[in-house]
């Protein structure tokens, strides 16, 4: 269930970090944001937890000038192919199975997934937190930008239901995506990693 905590907001922020082409150098990482929020461990069971999401995402991020300048005919053909074909948009599902611990459920989300590079610098912010309901976001600038929020609500000590939203920005063109999940807690135990 963590890894659901945060999985759209990591979806896209891999999205814009992995469709930079170059870097470009110079640029200084904006202050984190300082959440005054103290997380709550939400009133959930820790053990095995197995989520099924369905992640939708229309428009797609285009490249900066410098790495479109360098693409050949062919290439910015097939790229310009490519970015009409992500406008119609897409939903795909997935299913994990995923372990909770209790120090799952009091370390801060975004401990982990913090990122900053050269172009674009990213942070996460607890904006709520109870034993029943998160409320998170993440933010990022520089050479793209994006604006991502994730809600999370414990139905019980066994089921837990979430959404999330956001858009980002890079190249001239937008992405949007939504993911809505359910979690159930399959049992105390979780299986050996190898």
């Amino acid at each position: 269930m963590k890894k659901m905590i945060v999985f759209g907001a990591v979806c896209l922020s891999a999205t814009v970090l992995l469709a930079r082409a170059e870097q470009k150098k110079g640029s200084e990482a904006p202050p984190p944001v300082k959440s005054t929020v103290k997380m709550t461990p939400m009133n959930v069971k820790t053990g095995l937890w197995q989520s099924t999401s369905s992640v939708a995402v229309s428009g797609g991020l285009g490249l900066p000038p410098e790495a479109l300048a360098k693409l050949t005919p062919e290439q910015k053909a097939r790229y310009e192919a490519a970015m009409q074909a992500n406008s119609r948009g897409r939903t795909s599902t997935f299913t994990n199975k995923d372990c909770l611990t209790k120090e799952d459920l009091t370390a801060d989300p975004f401990t982990r997934m913090g990122s900053d590079d050269e172009n674009v610098h990213c942070h996460g912010a607890l904006l709520s937190s109870t034993g029943t309901d998160i409320v998170l976001q993440e933010t990022c600038s520089g050479e793209a930008s994006l604006n991502y929020t994730m809600k999370i609500h414990a139905v019980d000590q066994e089921h837990a239901t979430g959404t999330g939203s956001g858009t980002a920005t890079m190249g001239g063109h937008t992405m949007s995506s939504s993911v809505k999940f359910e979690a159930k807690w399959l049992g105390a135990t979780c299986p050996a990693h190898d």
